[in-house]
């Protein structure tokens, strides 16, 4: 954990109230809607923007929505962690220094958050569509705290691995003695966020996965170089045969992918929830 220090100490800290939220068990039944409404409305910035979005085109309602109470009855447990973290992964980027490299970072983390998602739209599989989402966010989280410790340092990092046409992971190794991958791990844990984040950030884009969260690692693997060949790329390129060793693993099909490469990218940006993300990620950037 030492040499992953530096990293982890140019990081906010994420917020206590986001903590606990996102360490809840989704199936714990004793936990109320009103239990929920005490942690959050400890914070009141997490609370207006709450409001904020349940008032917005994307649960739009007829009458206003004014309390907490009525956000998350709206929203849903499942849908206000997913926004907790949203909105805290917003505001903490807000706070670092202006960079094209955040505004790429969140074009292709937000893309692989919607890929994922409807990954799993289109599997009808509605329990995990949130969390796959989430993941599909913070996937890459370790290259922010790569590039807040040392921003020049690790641009000239990203343009060696391109310049080469080298993968980015060995490069990291090679000049930092650590990669994005291990350091993500590292800073899902310092945020006491639940495993299948440690995992997910660890194992992503990789072959052999050994976490027991296999089929939604790959799945954010397939969603993350969908984003890529979309265009909202990464500077870590994969080729076509791995793309679909990796995708033969998911729950990605044949006509799934024509339709992600073919019709997606159309119907993602005329999202709500897409156009809450512009505003949160990239205000003045779009």
């Amino acid at each position: 954990m030492q040499i992953f220090e530096k990293y982890l100490n140019n990081l906010p800290i994420i917020p206590e109230v986001a903590s606990k939220i996102m360490s809840i068990r989704e199936d714990n039944e004793d936990y109320s809607f009103k239990n929920l409404e005490e942690i959050i409305s400890i914070d009141p910035m997490l609370t207006s923007r709450i409001l904020k979005v349940a008032n917005s085109a994307l649960y739009s309602r007829q009458k206003e929505i004014t309390t907490l109470q009525m956000a998350i009855g709206l929203l849903g447990f499942k849908n206000i962690k997913s926004l907790v973290l949203l909105l805290t992964a917003s505001q903490f980027s807000k706070k670092l220094i202006s960079d094209d490299f955040y505004t790429n970072f969140w074009k292709h983390s937000i893309v692989t958050a919607f890929v994922a998602r409807e990954i799993y739209n289109r599997n009808k599989d509605r329990a995990d569509q949130d969390m796959a989402f989430i993941l599909g966010l913070l996937h890459d989280i370790g290259r922010v705290a790569l590039f807040n410790a040392d921003p020049e340092g690790y641009k000239k990092i990203l343009d060696h691995a391109v310049k080469h046409s080298k993968k980015i992971l060995p490069v990291e190794k090679e000049f930092l003695k650590a990669d994005h991958q291990e350091v993500g791990a590292a800073v899902m844990k310092h945020w006491n966020l639940p495993e299948i984040f440690v995992d997910i950030a660890r194992e992503h884009g990789n072959l052999n996965v050994f976490s027991k969260h296999k089929k939604m690692i790959r799945n954010i693997t397939v969603a993350d170089m969908i984003s890529e060949q979309l265009g909202y790329g990464s500077e870590e390129k994969h080729g076509p045969h791995f793309f679909e060793q990796i995708r033969k693993e998911s729950d990605v099909k044949d006509e799934d992918l024509e339709f992600f490469l073919k019709d997606y990218n159309a119907q993602m940006v005329e999202d709500n929830l897409f156009k809450e993300c512009e505003e949160l990620f990239l205000i003045g950037k779009k």
